[in-house]
This record gives C-alpha cells, sequence and structure tokens, in this order.
C-alpha cells in the first residue's frame, strides 16, 4: 500500500478524534435533586428557628398591663392647668352675661328704680348676692401679674367668688369681704413698692344703679400708680 492512504487514514483519525473532543468540552452543569432537596430543608429549619427565637422573646417581654386608675386625689397646685380651667370658665361666664337680654333689661329697669347710695341702703336680703361682673373690671390683670398671683385662687377669687356684706366696727359699719379667703384681696400682697397696709393704698365705692363699683388706687415710688376697678352687680334672678 501506499503511504498516501495511511495518511488520509491518520488525518481520518485525527478529525475524528477532534469531534469527540469538542462533544465532550463544556457540559451543561446539572444540580443534583437531593441537593436541592438539602438547600430547602435547610431554608425550613432557618426559618422555623427564627420564629421560635421571635416567640421566646415575645414571650420573655410581656406587654405592660394598663395602670390601675389611682383614686388618690392629687393635692400638687397645677398652676398651667387651673389657669386654663379659669380662662374657660371667664369666657362662660361673659357669655352668661348677654344672654336672656329681655330679663336683663327689666333687671336694669329695676335696679335703676332704687334710690341707694351707700352699702347700708342695700336691703339685707342683696347682701349675699351680688357676683362679679369681669366685663367692666379694670386693672385686675394688671394687678394679678404685678402682684404674682395669677392662675391661683385670688385670680379665682376676683372673677368668681361673690362678696358679702357685714356689719362690722363700733358704729356697725357694713363692710364686705370674701368669705371664702377669709377676709379682703387687694390688702395682702405689695404692688411695687406699695405696701398695701399702708396709705399709699386707697379704696372708695359707688353704687351705680344697684351695681356696686369699688376702685383701688395703688400708688408707688414716683408716683406711679395702678388703679383697679372692680365692679359687681346682682344676678337677674335675684332681682325678678
Amino acid at each position: 500500500m501506499s503511504n498516501e492512504s495511511f495518511d488520509h487514514l491518520s488525518d481520518a483519525s485525527d478529525l475524528g478524534d477532534v469531534s469527540n473532543q469538542d462533544q465532550k468540552e463544556d457540559p451543561v452543569p446539572l444540580v443534583p435533586t437531593k441537593q436541592r432537596e438539602d438547600v430547602a430543608h435547610q431554608k425550613l429549619v432557618h426559618f422555623v428557628i427564627v420564629l421560635v427565637a421571635l416567640c421566646f422573646l415575645a414571650a420573655s417581654n410581656p406587654k405592660k398591663a394598663a395602670p390601675v386608675a389611682n383614686t388618690t386625689i392629687n393635692t400638687t397646685f397645677d398652676a398651667t392647668a387651673y389657669r386654663l380651667a379659669l380662662g374657660e370658665r371667664q369666657m362662660l361666664q361673659r357669655t352668661k352675661l348677654f344672654e336672656n337680654e329681655e330679663k336683663i333689661a327689666r333687671a336694669q329697669r329695676v335696679m335703676q328704680s332704687r334710690t341707694w347710695s351707700k352699702l347700708a341702703d342695700v336691703p339685707e336680703y342683696y347682701w349675699d348676692k351680688y357676683i362679679p361682673d369681669p366685663t367692666r373690671f379694670e386693672g385686675v390683670e394688671m394687678y394679678l401679674h404685678m402682684t404674682k398671683q395669677n392662675g391661683t385662687q385670688v385670680a379665682e377669687a376676683l372673677y368668681f367668688y361673690p362678696i358679702k356684706f357685714r356689719k362690722g366696727g363700733k358704729e356697725g359699719d357694713i363692710l364686705v369681704s370674701w368669705p371664702s379667703l377669709n377676709g379682703d384681696i387687694f390688702d395682702v400682697a405689695n404692688v411695687g413698692s406699695c405696701d398695701p397696709k399702708t396709705e399709699c393704698l386707697q379704696g372708695t365705692y359707688q353704687i351705680e344703679k344697684g351695681d356696686l363699683v369699688f376702685e383701688y388706687t395703688f400708688t408707688m415710688e414716683g408716683g406711679q400708680k395702678l388703679i383697679v376697678k372692680h365692679v359687681f352687680y346682682i344676678p337677674v334672678d335675684s332681682i325678678l
């Protein structure tokens, strides 16, 4: 045989080998079924562990029970809350003053017919009927500010407490006071340099158509003055 035939076979054999090598390269990776099952199992176990841990954490930190209402009265004075409540009451009082205009007008006509000029002229029936009229106050807020009594019982007394007449002194003079405070208000706290127990405080009153008008003048150093006008009236229901 000639060498050419063998060379041909050799070349064909080489081509066959190359073809077989090409078919064996780059096989498609396959994940075994058992391996996939193991991964899924691990994820499930991990999820269960986390869930159990969360349940244990919640059990070890229970929510606090709602506190039982304490019926003990808090005696600590809250000036802010007191001032807000006082303001609401003041607004309500002003509103009531303008209600029932017809009755008020009739009551005013009755009071205008009175000829009272001094406390002794006021019948005893009305001695405990006078209540404050904040719509006619002057200088009251400044007085409370200067004496640092805003939001206190004194402020409440000035705006809401009725005054009462009583006989006092050797001559049986008629005096007025705030029974809830066991006395007067304006002779307690200093206004600037004015000590109300001295002559720097002067007080007068007059009766205007049945209404009782007090005026207090505090004279401080340098001649500065604070004038406080405090007005009381008799409610309609007590007149008609």
